[in-house]
């Protein structure tokens, strides 16, 4: 080689090195959590880059027709859970359990403990078996991560049935009546995750285990298939074949992070996420192979996704907003999430969201809180 264009070939690599090493680090944050009391922010350093521009937020001609069924004041609501049609049963911070009995319209308070209680999570396996998670906010700092159980349509309740006192403990999913999970928000340098083989019944029922050595944290969705499979995203993409006793982790999806993970089988999924700084928007990503690829961002949202559901692999939706700005809203796809048009513009952040099929219909119900602080539930019934 010419000793010339050897030397230029090298001062153009240095150049390139240096110029990467230099990268500005930004901090982009996904959210603080919780919304009450003291709170912790979820976020990772990237390095700076332009950041697409978030579709505007402009409902859709053929948009679905939602509607506002209640507003519950002072109930921040993480995530909601409906049994059938008629029943189901909402969790907030500050130890807040709701039931509704006429799907939706009108809630009654189960449960109130107050402060240092966050409830983040409920599975309805019956109209009369409920378990919810949480964790409480134990002096001196500290946190307990728990579940409880009510066995009469949440009339009374065991007491606490501690997981770690480590961890915050999130959402709870169960496959059966035997296989359950709560993921862990964030658990110190190694994060974790506990599971049960024998229905959770005591304490002694639940297995904590490692599942993202590198530490982070995890969004509140989760997948858990009837065939055990599980998945959960944040700052890692962490898959486990056994409902949580063993895992395995790579790179979030996406670039900056994730957080949401909604899988209809074993191969069709979607992962979703965002920020509330220093931009606020959103993205979600497709595969349909397991999650070996992955589609590129075919969602650019004005807000975080917080919730995805699908109930089926072509129809489907995601939910999202940021408290802090009072945007939110649900958006919807035809075609397996690789286009997406605004369903609803709710002016607040929506975190959960289910789905009952009826005999010739489905109903979704997707919750959420505003900027006063209140609970939103909002619904869609459509033919099937």
């Amino acid at each position: 080689m010419n000793p010339r264009l050897r030397s230029f070939l090298l001062i153009c690599l240095l150049g390139l090195t240096s110029f990467l090493g230099a990268q500005t680090m930004v901090r982009h944050v996904s959210a603080r959590l919780p919304v009450l009391g003291n709170s912790q922010e979820l976020g990772a350093d990237r390095p700076e880059s332009g950041s697409m521009v978030p579709a505007p937020a402009h409902i859709s001609p053929d948009a679905n027709a939602w509607t506002l069924l209640a507003t519950i004041p002072g109930a921040i609501i993480h995530d909601i859970s409906f049994p059938n049609a008629k029943v189901g049963y909402a969790v907030a911070e500050l130890g807040q359990v709701w039931k509704t009995t006429d799907g939706g319209a009108h809630w009654s308070e189960m449960m109130n403990l107050g402060s240092p209680y966050y409830w983040y999570g409920v599975d309805a396996l019956s109209t009369q078996d409920v378990v919810i998670s949480g964790f409480y906010d134990v002096a001196p700092p500290g946190f307990e991560g728990i579940v409880r159980w009510s066995h009469d349509g949440g009339v009374t309740w065991t007491d606490d049935i501690i997981l770690s006192h480590t961890a915050w403990g999130q959402r709870v999913r169960f496959a059966n009546s035997q296989d359950g999970m709560v993921m862990n928000l964030v658990d110190g340098a190694e994060n974790t995750a506990s599971y049960t083989t024998d229905g959770g019944a005591t304490s002694n029922d639940w297995i904590s285990v490692v599942d993202d050595p590198s530490g982070g944290w995890f969004g509140l969705e989760f997948s858990l298939l009837p065939n055990l499979r599980a998945r959960a995203s944040g700052i890692s993409y962490c898959t486990s074949p056994d409902a949580g006793a063993t895992w395995g982790c790579v790179p979030s999806v996406d670039s900056v992070f994730d957080g949401q993970v909604f899988f209809f089988n074993n191969k069709t999924g979607w992962v979703g996420g965002g920020e509330i700084s220093p931009a606020v928007m959103g993205w979600a990503h497709r595969t349909t192979d397991g999650g070996k690829t992955w589609s590129g961002r075919t969602l650019n949202s004005p807000w975080p996704v917080r919730e995805l559901l699908f109930r089926s692999r072509n129809q489907g939706w995601a939910a999202g907003g940021n408290l802090y700005t009072g945007v939110g809203g649900i958006y919807f796809s035809r075609d397996g999430g690789q286009t997406w048009s605004l369903d609803i513009n709710t002016h607040a952040e929506m975190d959960a969201c289910d789905l009952k099929l009826l005999t010739q219909k489905y109903q979704i119900w997707c919750a959420g809180y505003n900027s006063s602080l209140s609970g939103v539930i909002y619904s869609l019934r459509h033919k099937r």
